[in-house]
């Protein structure tokens, strides 16, 4: 019903499709741009364009990565206008941090804390790349696209994808080098993508 503007039912299906996709469409525009009004404007101006362009989705993806295009591209333009200072975020990637009540039944609640603020400084570090670089991050590891979706949600071919991917890893770990070393890390390994540590030897031994 939502591809029927003219439709009775249009207002009401597109109603419950944005809420069901409000929170993950802020959340990558969140981690974009960095800042909760810049965040709010991409958002709001994404489901603006969802709104217009609707009856042109032909199904040939999922719906949701063809709505990730249109976020991404909102971020990007966005962060390409307004030039806005990065802020320190309280929010964390998942891929490093995970599920909190999970961590706490798990690792326990300083180890939680512990994850939660090595989330907070991989997150930081992330907004200092580039916004494409930013959100290719975030697509692959926050909504956990595959090499494929991304491909669609960006609207590039795969060589394009794994370059970037690649170039996205390597600027990362150039901004982290030096810092993960209070977390236990050893220095100069490579970023684990998952949130596996790589101790220092012999560091949390008796």
């Amino acid at each position: 019903m939502c591809q029927a503007p003219d439709s009775d039912e249009f207002e009401a299906a597109f109603e419950a499709l944005y809420v069901r996709y409000r929170d993950r469409v802020y959340s990558i525009a969140y981690r974009i741009t960095g800042t909760t009004a810049d965040a709010l404007d991409v958002a709001q101006e994404s489901f603006a364009l969802v709104f217009r362009k609707i009856g042109a989705f032909r199904g040939e993806s999922l719906f949701s990565t063809w709505l990730y295009r249109i976020v991404v591209n909102c971020a990007i333009d966005s962060k390409r206008q307004s030039g806005s200072a990065l802020q320190k975020r309280t929010g964390s990637l998942s891929a490093v941090d995970g599920p909190e009540l999970q961590d706490e039944r798990e690792n326990g609640p300083d180890d939680t804390a512990e994850r939660r603020e090595l989330g907070d400084h991989v997150h930081d570090s992330i907004q200092r790349l580039s916004p494409k670089l930013r959100a290719i991050l975030v697509l692959r590891y926050v909504e956990g696209l595959s090499y494929e979706e991304l491909c669609v949600a960006l609207d590039l071919s795969m060589g394009t994808v794994k370059s970037r991917m690649a170039r996205a890893h390597l600027a990362l770990q150039d901004v982290l080098t030096g810092t993960l070393e209070p977390f236990g890390f050893v220095s100069g390994a490579p970023i684990p993508e998952s949130g596996e540590r790589r101790r220092k030897p012999g560091a949390g031994l008796s």
